[in-house]
């Protein structure tokens, strides 16, 4: 038996409930812990066994490590709804390496490969990486080869329906949607009809379309009629004049009828996707993120960081802790089809996925892809990374695990 606590934290569980414990775990959970609530989480055999507030009486198996977690925010590990991890290819990060730093346990790879390259992502990355990595396949069949060289969409022989379905049932286990990048760079004198060949594909298969928004066309209101519920709008604070979802300091009419229908609206920062006026601007009007993502890729992680740098501008931009949090756990793992099992959560019998962050507050400037700067009082560091049930990150002990 393999068992971990960690003690004394303070634990942000947006999806906090109750439950009986985990399979082969001691003790239950006395009560569920939400934000602000100090406990005590104990992970045994890869699962989270029970979540107990600070000095209940907790069951915990002999020889448990124990790790001081106190000062310390404690969520579920973090799921990155929008990241470019294909190892080897131009775009790719390891998940492994930017994982493990940034608590983020889950990495949804958002097209970095089509049905040409899948075979190869698969070997390089999805049946090895530690991280948990699922994959919306692109359905360009070259995939997003690298950021320097876009227009995978522009010639239509590389938006193939047939290989794109045949590659998505051979990897059911692994592709959980199909990726669309539908602006103006990607696509050229192709225009929709590449959204259009990957409308098809995924209802076909009843998975969801995940559109990129960038430069017109298409335009905005064109790509709002084409997403359904459970489809995924990815960059929705993007700053491209002709198509930002803030017209006039309201969001579009098109805008608001999808989210109505259940589209979900996701950040992916990346290097030109977030325009901090736009953003402010959307929230203002009551229209926050369904999901917090990094757009984590070769040519953002130096200059735009990991998932907990995109959460903190967030904060600083007026979003509250546990929605913040929320956004980068439960809600992108429920999107993902991954909440049954737990996913994104801190609930009994969930999968020992862990992080600790460190809330620092002070002054702190942060800029957006258009050159615009903001201040916030307050960011999170990342301080500890569970995947598993094991400890795969401790800055403590940085030197010295």
């Amino acid at each position: 038996m393999r068992a971990l606590l960690l003690h004394g934290g303070e634990v942000v569980d947006p999806d906090a409930v109750g439950g009986a414990p985990a399979a082969g775990g001691s003790g239950g959970r006395p009560g569920p812990a939400g934000a602000g609530t100090l406990a005590d989480v104990l992970l045994v055999d890869g699962r989270v066994a029970a979540v107990a507030p600070a000095g209940a009486a907790l069951e915990v198996p002999e020889g448990t490590e124990r790790v001081d977690v106190s000062g310390l925010l404690v969520t579920p590990g973090l799921v990155d709804l929008h990241a470019h991890v294909f190892v080897g290819q131009d775009l790719g990060v390891d998940p492994d390496e930017v994982g493990p730093r940034s608590g983020t346990t889950t990495f949804v790879d958002t097209g970095s490969a089509g049905a040409h390259l899948f075979g190869a992502f698969r070997r390089t990355t999805l049946d090895v990486a530690h991280a948990r990595v699922l994959a919306f396949l692109n359905i360009s069949s070259i995939g997003a080869t690298s950021i320097l060289l876009a227009g995978e969409l522009e010639n239509l022989a590389y938006s193939d329906e047939r290989s794109a379905l045949a590659a998505a049932r051979e990897h059911a286990d692994k592709i959980i949607g199909i990726k669309v990048r539908a602006s103006g760079n990607v696509v050229g004198a192709a225009g929709a009809e590449p959204m259009l060949r990957a409308r098809r594909v995924a209802d076909e298969l009843g998975l969801p379309l995940m559109i990129h928004l960038g430069p017109a066309p298409p335009g905005s209101d064109e790509i709002m009629a084409q997403l359904h519920r459970g489809d995924v709008l990815t960059h929705c604070y993007t700053g491209f004049e002709d198509n930002r979802l803030l017209v006039d300091g309201r969001v579009r009419e098109s805008v608001l009828e999808a989210r109505r229908r259940g589209v979900v609206f996701d950040v992916a920062h990346g290097m030109s996707a977030f325009d901090a006026e736009v953003a402010a601007g959307m929230l203002a009007e009551g229209f926050r993120p369904d999901t917090i993502s990094s757009d984590v890729h070769a040519y953002s992680i130096n200059s735009v960081g990991d998932l907990p740098a995109v959460m903190s501008k967030f904060l600083a931009l007026g979003m509250g802790l546990e929605e913040v949090v929320a956004c980068a756990t439960s809600a992108p793992a429920r999107h993902a089809g991954l909440i049954a099992d737990g996913v994104g959560t801190l609930r009994v019998g969930a999968p020992a996925d862990v992080a600790a962050f460190e809330l620092v507050e002070g002054p702190v400037s942060y800029g957006d892809t258009r050159g615009q700067t903001f201040t916030g009082s307050r960011r999170l560091r990342s301080a500890l990374t569970v995947r598993a049930g094991a400890i795969v990150h401790d800055e403590r002990m940085e030197g010295e695990r």
